[in-house]
């Protein structure tokens, strides 16, 4: 018998037909192989307020797991290469820590606690499962629940735009004892690697990959930041994140800059913080990765799993360029990258020669855009809000994502603290603050009647500078 994967069973055993990993999973399979431990846990975790109906949220979870082979799959190694085996039952318990007899305040602080050591749990790839979750009660009509899968069968769109909503039908139709209101899942993580594999054969992929030889000859890594280095003892800590919520009136700015100069709003903070690199860098060949996604195909677009690309955004950054003649440089970089986005990264920087030891990037410092709006599930007679953000590991030395979020427009930026301390990270922060505050001031829109305004007088600069100070 053979299932939409393409499994097949074996009398007497449950052993089914072995897939290799994407070029994705490979990359992020070897650098938890070289670290020893889990480093992309996705951990999801909402606060439930309301009369939950626990037997149906398991239900639901379970249905998820039975719909999606991505949250079967797991990794055994066979021949000293990893391989997908799809597994055709995966039980998620779902285990509950009763706190409502404690003191609230005790409460909070315990599930917390239970939180972060959660986080810290491994995921055995091999043997499985790729995806848990716990609830956690802290009064009768307020629960917390947290659901973690391994990175390697999940990304942002999988969860916010796929799990979550058949979350939301599945739990309202069993609350009200109704069978499941979802269709079969039409494609599976498993169709696209055979996809990736097949595109990688055709005629498509050696147009794609001369566009990036010729984008990337002679590139190297991003140099060292002229920033703080690590102070002595702290250089082995994991990576940490620093917020910034850009202020509203500047993030208005910024939308009205974009949509005049026929931009996306991503184009133009890329375009600033590649200024501020610039800064701190000895030439102007300035070299970062950006995000991107292999769901360019309609197939793919409800299939769960990781698919994720890292792509090169290359730009020369002169010191004395304007900020919109350096901004159409790079609206046109990236319409090229996204037009040739279907080479796997992995397989581009060994077709190129440009692997480093320790299976190093030689693109060091990433920056992206989270697209994909991050509405919590609405789960039937229940306030869910989401808490405890965590983004997945990074292993860029510097790491920053851009959110609209609730109306606003904000910043994270990981960084190492092997590479870089806290200092430098709120300076970079900063000086994107102001890099930002700049260009609106120099794309503002010429006034509508009359010649050019002259510049301010002393006098206005300094309320002008007052405002600014407003805005920030």
């Amino acid at each position: 018998m053979r299932d939409a994967a393409g499994a097949t069973d074996r009398p007497g055993g449950h052993r089914r037909e072995d897939l290799p990993l994407s070029y994705a999973q490979q990359g992020m399979w070897f650098l938890e192989r070289l670290a020893g431990t889990t480093l992309y846990a996705v951990p999801m975790t909402f606060r439930l307020a309301g009369e939950l109906d626990t037997a149906a949220l398991h239900r639901s979870i379970e249905e998820l797991v039975r719909r999606h082979q991505a949250l079967r799959t797991r990794f055994p190694v066979v021949d000293g290469q990893p391989v997908q085996r799809v597994d055709r039952d995966a039980a998620v318990p779902l285990p509950l820590t009763d706190l409502t007899a404690l003191a609230p305040k005790e409460r909070e602080a315990e599930a917390a606690r239970f939180l972060d050591e959660d986080l810290g749990q491994p995921f055995d790839l091999a043997e499985g499962p790729v995806i848990r979750a716990a609830l956690i009660r802290l009064a009768p009509r307020e629960h917390i629940i947290r659901i973690t899968t391994h990175h390697m069968v999940s990304d942002a769109w999988s969860w916010w735009s796929v799990l979550f909503r058949e979350l939301e039908r599945l739990y309202t139709a069993h609350v009200r004892g109704l069978p499941s209101p979802l269709p079969p899942v039409a494609s599976h993580y498993a169709d696209f690697v055979r996809w990736q594999r097949d595109w990688l054969e055709g005629p498509a992929y050696p147009s794609q990959l001369a566009y990036w030889r010729k984008t990337l000859e002679g590139v190297s890594p991003l140099p060292e930041l002229s920033l703080a280095r690590p102070a002595a003892g702290r250089a082995q800590e994991p990576p940490v994140t620093r917020w910034l919520t850009f202020p509203q009136p500047l993030y208005d700015r910024l939308r009205e800059i974009s949509r005049r100069e026929h931009v996306t709003l991503y184009m133009l903070l890329l375009t600033a913080f590649k200024q501020v690199l610039r800064r701190y860098v000895p030439g102007d060949d300035i070299l970062v990765a950006t995000r991107g996604g292999f769901r360019s195909r309609v197939e793919f677009e409800r299939a769960v799993g990781f698919f994720v690309n890292v792509l090169p955004l290359r730009t020369r950054v002169p010191e004395t360029t304007g900020f919109r003649p350096l901004l159409h440089d790079v609206r046109r970089t990236m319409i090229g990258v996204y037009a040739h986005r279907d080479v796997p990264y992995e397989r581009l920087m060994a077709e190129l020669g440009l692997k480093r030891p320790g299976f190093k990037s030689v693109t060091n410092v990433c920056v992206s855009f989270q697209s994909t709006p991050e509405v919590p599930p609405a789960l039937e007679g229940l306030d869910v809000t989401l808490i405890n953000h965590h983004d997945p590991f990074s292993g860029y030395d510097i790491d920053l994502g851009f959110y609209e979020e609730d109306g606003a427009l904000r910043a994270l930026l990981t960084h190492r603290r092997a590479q870089y301390d806290d200092a430098a990270a709120a300076r970079l922060l900063d000086d994107l603050h102001r890099a930002l505050l700049a260009a609106a001031h120099e794309l503002r829109p010429a006034a509508a009647d009359g010649p050019r305004a002259r510049p301010p007088s002393p006098e206005k600069r300094e309320t002008q500078g007052n405002q600014e100070k407003e805005d920030a």
